[in-house]
């Protein structure tokens, strides 16, 4: 019964999804948004989908800029991002899932120990942390500059980016003295050792702690070894990544022959990808992107009509293309692991 339990709650989350969708489709106006995207320009919703596929590229070479040599090729690193993708959108975690498959993938395919692999993971999340509040900060600026907003909105979007900003600064200091968490993971291991052994007789708390040792000690040595060339020129890629993904709604406006602000699309497009990043359940966030996109839109005053189908149609670039495109990798890294275990 219990391996029921998830299928049946992923079923439940999707058919919350598909009723959040279909409510927002009749409050916005189903036939409305028909009659908006029917005057839709394609060729620059095609464009749309090429950068997408820039924007995933940026992303892969922004974390390849931090694994230690050998490392990974180009490809191999945009396949892992791709199949991270896949999990992201099928298993809303907070992006958990997708960067254990990223973990995962890459101690598989990359001469690379857990150390060094979990390093250039975790600080590339921190990096692309860090830049999403410094860009959201710089918009905000240019957005304040050039037309007026909701005060309530203008302290939200303030709020969220300090948020941010600060624990991308507490995190970055907790990885740059990992060290200093050895003495509290070795009283934790030693103190728990009698509430394990009722479990497990033959547990032995030294060996345990030696092991945790030295994975850590390899993590900061992966964290150290990483020189600030390196992690400039990853920072440098994810800000411009943030700039160019905006593009896509953007892209979308124009193509409805609507005139709206580049700032104000970015500031919106980075805070909606913060929601992303809250564990709610439901996969690929179907429904709440839509709703919560939509809804910063009108609170900048642009139609309802307008802004759902530049947010249904920017979702069909951001969401189900990237569905299906990371799907299909997902799938072929499934069936090549498959071919390789058999001819052994």
């Amino acid at each position: 019964m219990s391996s029921r339990y998830p299928i049946n709650l992923t079923n439940l989350m999707l058919a919350l999804g598909a009723v959040i969708f279909v409510l927002y489709l009749y409050f916005v106006g189903f036939w409305q948004i028909v009659d908006v995207i029917a005057s839709l320009d394609w060729r620059l919703a095609t464009a749309a989908v090429l950068i997408d596929l820039v924007c995933i590229g940026l992303f892969a070479l922004s974390w390849q800029f931090l694994l230690d040599k050998p490392g990974l090729d180009f490809k191999n690193c945009v396949k892992i991002v791709l199949v991270s993708i896949f999990g992201d959108l099928m298993i809303p975690t907070a992006s958990i899932s997708g960067e254990l498959l990223r973990i995962n993938l890459t101690m598989k395919k990359a001469n690379l120990n857990a150390g060094q692999v979990t390093a250039s993971v975790l600080l590339h999340r921190l990096l692309l942390g860090i830049t999403f509040g410094g860009v959201l900060g710089f918009s905000l600026i240019l957005l304040i500059a050039t037309q007026s907003m909701q005060i309530s909105a203008l302290y939200l979007f303030v709020a969220i980016g300090g948020v941010d900003i600060g624990l991308g600064v507490l995190g970055a200091f907790a990885i740059n003295n990992v060290k200093r968490f050895k003495g509290i993971l070795r009283g934790f291991v030693f103190r728990t050792a009698g509430f394990v052994r009722i479990f497990r007789r033959s547990y032995e708390p030294e060996k345990m702690y030696g092991r945790l040792e030295a994975g850590f000690d390899s993590f900061h040595g992966a964290i150290i070894g990483i020189s600030r060339v390196r992690l400039m020129g990853s920072s440098t890629i994810l800000t411009l990544r943030w700039f160019i993904i905006a593009l896509i709604p953007y892209l979308m406006f124009y193509s409805l022959n609507y005139e709206v602000s580049y700032w104000l699309v970015l500031t919106v497009s980075i805070f909606v990808s913060m929601i992303q990043m809250v564990p709610i359940g439901i996969p690929g966030l179907m429904g709440v992107m839509e709703v919560s996109m939509t809804a910063f839109f009108l609170s900048f005053g642009i139609p309802a009509n307008i802004a759902a189908s530049a947010t249904i149609l920017t979702r069909l670039v951001l969401f189900w293309f990237e569905l299906i495109l990371s799907a299909l990798v997902a799938s072929y890294q499934g069936v090549s692991s498959l071919m390789r275990n058999g001819k052994r």
